[in-house]
């Protein structure tokens, strides 16, 4: 199966959030499995949560492949944190930390 990549860049936050979205709509419109880059984003906000956990539940309903091309670096590790996400469930660490541990 093919993979298509997704890659997110700057400040991702809800002003801007709409263009990620439409990324992740067309990617999943492929049929392929779905990676999302999100590395070089630098300031990220609750809308990128949001937004990537509808995406992994949708997926997940849908039997689709969806996952992160990299675990998320120190900004997301922050937001996490402060949006109640950490400890993570041995699911949501394999998912946003790749199974490391989210401290």
């Amino acid at each position: 199966m093919s993979i298509t990549p997704v890659v997110a860049a700057g400040d991702l936050c809800l002003p801007s959030i709409g263009l990620l979205a439409d990324d992740l709509l067309q990617a999943f419109a492929t049929g392929d499995a779905v990676r999302l880059d999100l590395s070089a984003v630098t300031a990220p906000d609750l809308s990128v949560v949001q937004l990537v956990e509808s995406a992994r539940r949708t997926a997940r309903d849908d039997g689709r492949d969806f996952a992160l091309a990299a675990p998320v670096g120190a900004p997301f590790r922050a937001l996490l944190a402060r949006a109640g996400f950490t400890p993570a469930s041995d699911d949501d660490a394999a998912f946003w930390f790749h199974g490391d541990s989210a401290q």
